[in-house]
C-alpha cells in the first residue's frame, strides 16, 4: 500500500506540475505578440518620421518658392504646430517666434480677425486677407481657417502669399484705368460678337464729343439698331465671308482687314468707326468675333457722292476715251455702267448688253483678282487708291483706278473703276528714236 501511494502522489504530482508549466506560456506568448506589436509600431513611427523628415528636407531646396503653410492653434490662441518646416516666409518666421497671432496682429487687425473666426459657420469660403510690412516691403496674405471639434486643436489655417497676385492685380487696375482714358479721350471703343446668335456686346462703352460715357452703350446691345441698314448688311456679310474663310483654314488669316460702319450716337447722330477684328474659337467651340472700334473724326479726301453736279457733257467726254476703260459697279460687284472700250474689251461692243452682270462674269480671272483686291479696300475704307504693274500678260503693264461713289450721308454704295493697259516695248521705242534724233 505504501508502494501504492508513493506511486499516486509522485503521478499527481507530476501533473500538477505540468499544469503550473501551462501558464507561463500562455503569459509569455501574450507578452511576446504585445512585444511585437509594440516593436512593429515603433519600426513604423520611425519610418514615418524618417520619410516626414526627408520631406521637410526637400522642402528646404524650395524653401524661397514656397507660399502656403499651415498653422495649427489651441483654444487658447497659442502655436501648436507649423509646416513645412523649412519655409522662406518672414509671416512664418514671424508666428513662430511669437507663438500667438495676438502678438503678431496689431489691436485692430486682431480684431478684424476674431470677427472672421467668429463668422466662419456662415461664410466658410470668404478669405481673410491682410497685409504685413516686416521691413522687406508690403506683403499681402490670405488666410483660409477650419474649426476642429474636441481636443487641444481649436483651428487649422492654411497661410498663403498673394502678393505678386496683389500686385498683378493693382497693375492690371491701372492699365485697364489707362486704356479707358485712351479710349474716352479717342472715341474708340473695344466690342464682342457671337456669331452664332449675332448678339454684339460693348466691352467698353461709346462716348460723346466731350467723353463721357453713353450708359446705352455698355454691355450687350442690338447693333442693327445702332446702324443704318445697308451697314449692317455690309457687316454681316463681311463677317459671313471671314467666317468660311476661318472655318476653311482653321485659323483667321485676315486679322488686319477692317470695315468703315457708321454708329448713331447721341440725338441722332451719326459718327463713322473703322471696326477690325479677329475670329475666335472658345472652350464650348463657340466662334467669337472681337475687336477694336476706331472712331474717325477727319475727312481725308472729298468723295463723288451721289448727287454731285457734273455736267453730262463732261460725263460723255470722259466714257469716250478709246484706250481709257471705265467701268462702276455696286456692293455685290455687279456692272452698274461702263464706257464702250470696256465692253469691247470684253467682247460687247454695247455696254448696255454688260450692265448687271456680274464683274467675275464679265472681265478675265487675271483681271478679277487685281480689281478685286483693290475695290474691296475701296469698299470697307471709303478712300481711293491705285494700283500698277505686270499681270501675266507679256511685257505689258497695267494701270488701275478706284474711287469711291458716296452718299449725301458717306456710305460707299459703288466704287468707279478705271485703267489703262501699256505696252513696255511702246516705251522702248519712243526713247531709241529720242536717242536717234539728239
Amino acid at each position: 500500500m505504501g508502494l501504492v501511494w508513493l506511486y499516486c502522489f509522485e503521478i499527481g504530482t507530476k501533473k500538477d506540475y505540468i499544469i503550473d508549466m501551462q501558464v507561463p506560456v500562455g503569459l509569455l506568448i501574450a507578452v511576446s505578440f504585445v512585444c511585437f506589436l509594440v516593436i512593429t509600431a515603433f519600426v513604423i513611427s520611425v519610418l514615418l518620421i524618417r520619410d516626414l523628415l526627408n520631406k521637410q528636407k526637400i522642402y528646404s531646396n524650395f524653401a524661397g518658392y514656397l507660399s502656403d503653410f499651415l498653422v495649427i492653434i489651441s483654444k487658447e490662441g497659442r502655436l501648436i504646430d507649423a509646416s513645412p518646416t523649412f519655409i522662406s516666409d518672414p509671416l512664418y518666421d514671424l508666428i513662430l517666434r511669437q507663438k500667438s497671432f495676438k502678438r503678431v496682429f496689431s489691436a485692430a487687425e486682431f480684431k478684424r480677425f476674431s470677427e472672421y473666426v467668429r463668422g466662419l459657420d456662415a461664410y466658410p469660403d470668404i478669405p481673410f486677407v491682410f497685409s504685413q510690412d516686416m521691413g522687406d516691403g508690403l506683403n499681402w496674405y490670405e488666410i483660409r481657417a477650419r474649426q476642429k471639434q474636441g481636443g487641444d486643436v481649436h483651428m487649422v489655417l492654411l497661410l498663403k502669399n498673394v502678393t505678386l497676385d496683389v500686385e498683378s492685380r493693382t497693375q492690371r487696375d491701372e492699365l485697364k484705368e489707362k486704356v479707358d482714358m485712351l479710349l474716352q479721350s479717342t472715341g474708340d471703343f473695344l466690342w464682342s460678337m457671337d456669331v452664332d446668335t449675332r448678339t454684339f456686346t460693348f466691352l467698353t462703352p461709346l462716348v460723346d464729343d466731350e467723353g463721357r460715357a453713353i450708359p446705352r452703350t455698355q454691355g450687350v446691345q442690338d447693333i442693327r439698331a445702332m446702324m443704318p441698314e445697308d451697314d449692317y448688311m455690309f457687316f454681316d456679310k463681311h463677317l459671313n465671308s471671314r467666317i468660311v474663310e476661318f472655318r476653311a483654314k482653321g485659323q483667321d488669316s485676315s486679322e488686319n482687314r477692317g470695315v468703315r460702319l457708321r454708329l448713331m450716337g447721341e440725338g441722332g447722330k451719326l459718327d463713322w468707326y473703322a471696326f477690325c477684328g479677329r475670329l475666335y474659337t472658345e472652350e464650348n467651340a463657340k466662334i467669337v468675333f472681337r475687336g477694336s472700334a476706331r472712331k474717325l473724326d477727319l475727312l481725308l479726301e472729298k468723295p463723288i457722292t451721289e448727287d454731285s453736279s457734273v455736267s453730262e457733257s463732261t460725263q460723255v467726254a470722259a466714257l469716250a476715251f478709246p484706250d481709257i476703260r471705265v467701268f462702276w459697279i455696286d456692293r455685290d460687284y455687279k456692272i452698274c455702267g461702263c464706257n464702250q472700250a470696256f465692253s469691247l474689251a470684253f467682247g460687247s461692243p454695247i455696254p448696255r448688253e454688260i450692265e448687271g452682270k456680274r464683274l467675275l462674269e464679265v472681265v478675265r480671272p487675271r483681271y478679277f483678282s487685281l480689281f478685286h483686291g483693290v475695290l474691296s479696300e475701296v469698299f470697307e475704307k471709303g478712300l481711293s487708291k491705285s494700283w500698277k504693274g505686270p499681270f501675266g500678260v507679256g511685257r505689258r503693264l497695267l494701270w488701275f483706278n478706284a474711287v469711291p461713289l458716296k452718299r449725301d450721308d458717306g456710305f460707299t454704295y459703288r466704287v468707279l473703276g478705271v485703267y489703262l493697259q501699256l505696252d513696255e516695248n511702246d516705251f522702248e521705242s519712243v526713247n531709241r528714236l529720242t536717242m536717234e534724233k539728239k
